[in-house]
C-alpha cells in the first residue's frame, strides 16, 4: 500500500503558527481531496474526505489502538472498475507551517489501499496565532544613555484566528498590522 503525505505551503504575514485547530492530528478536521483509482485511473468527480475521528476495531493493543485510526468515508468504490479502496490517516508525521518554515511542511500522511489522492481542497478547521510587535522607548528603560537607537520592538504571540479556508486565502487588519494567509498550495509526495 502506497503512503502519500500532505504536504502544504504558505506565504505568511505576521503570522507565528499556521495549523489545524488542535494541531497536525487534530482529530476533528476533515481532509477533501479528489480520489484516483490505482486500477484503471477513473478519478471521481466529488470531494471525498478522511477523518481521525473514527477507530477502527480495538485490538487490544493500547498503542496500536491509538494510531490505527480510520476514515468516515468507509471503504470506496471505484466507479470504472467497481474494485474497493480504502485511505487511513498515520499520525504524528505532520506539522505547523510557522513564520521561519512555511514552504514544504509535512501536514498529515496516508495509507492508500487501491486509492490516490488527486487534489487537496482546502477547508474549515484551521488555527493561525499572530505576531504582536510593540514598541519601547529605549530611554524610558536607560534615561543615562545619550546615543543609540530611540526605540526598539518586542515580539509576542498576537490573537489566536480560526480560519476557513474555502477562499483560498485570510486577509485582515489586526491591531493595526495587515495579517495575511496567502498562496496556499498543497501536493501529494509519496514516502516509503
Amino acid at each position: 500500500m502506497p503512503k502519500l503525505m500532505l504536504v502544504v505551503s504558505a506565504e505568511l504575514k505576521n503570522i507565528v503558527i499556521l495549523q489545524p485547530e488542535d494541531g497536525s492530528d487534530d482529530e476533528k478536521i476533515n481532509y477533501y481531496f479528489k480520489l484516483e483509482c490505482e486500477h484503471c485511473g477513473w478519478v471521481c468527480e466529488n470531494e471525498a474526505y478522511v477523518s481521525i475521528n473514527v477507530k477502527e476495531k480495538p485490538t487490544g493493543n493500547r498503542r496500536n489502538d491509538n494510531l490505527n485510526l480510520s476514515r468516515n468515508m468507509g471503504n470506496m468504490i471505484c466507479h470504472g472498475c467497481e474494485s474497493h479502496g480504502k485511505i487511513s490517516l498515520i499520525l504524528g508525521h505532520g506539522a505547523p507551517l510557522s513564520q521561519n518554515h512555511c514552504t514544504e511542511v509535512d501536514l498529515m500522511l496516508f495509507n492508500c489501499d487501491g486509492l490516490l489522492h488527486v487534489e487537496y481542497s482546502f477547508n474549515g478547521g484551521w488555527l493561525a496565532i499572530t505576531i504582536h510587535f510593540y514598541k519601547h522607548n529605549f530611554y524610558h528603560f536607560y534615561p543615562h544613555v545619550t546615543s543609540g537607537f530611540s526605540i526598539f520592538f518586542f515580539q509576542t504571540f498576537g490573537q489566536v484566528i480560526h480560519i476557513d479556508f474555502v477562499g483560498r486565502e485570510y486577509r485582515n487588519v489586526i491591531d493595526g498590522e495587515e495579517v495575511t494567509i496567502t498562496n496556499l498550495e498543497a501536493k501529494f509526495v509519496p514516502k516509503g
